[in-house]
């Protein structure tokens, strides 16, 4: 049976949210895709693993956005 994208959301949450400068992942369903928010200075390690998620997620595809963290005060 193939996952939903809540589903395949959450497993890519509990294997890479906070790693490699993953800092939030998300859902669009009208685009049928997950936003990964990532530091604004991807290193290379981080585009490894961005490659790994998109072909875990797949046939969802993966929509990267990059900025900074938030800053809690």
């Amino acid at each position: 049976m193939d996952k939903s994208l809540d589903e395949v959301k959450e497993n890519i949450s509990q294997k890479y949210l906070g790693k490699s400068g993953i800092h939030s992942i998300g859902i669009r369903r009208k685009a049928n895709a997950l936003y990964v928010y990532t530091d604004a200075k991807p290193s290379p390690k981080q585009k490894a693993v961005l490659e790994e998620i998109k072909k875990e997620v797949a046939p969802f595809s993966v929509i990267t956005v990059e900025e900074e963290r938030a800053n809690i005060s």
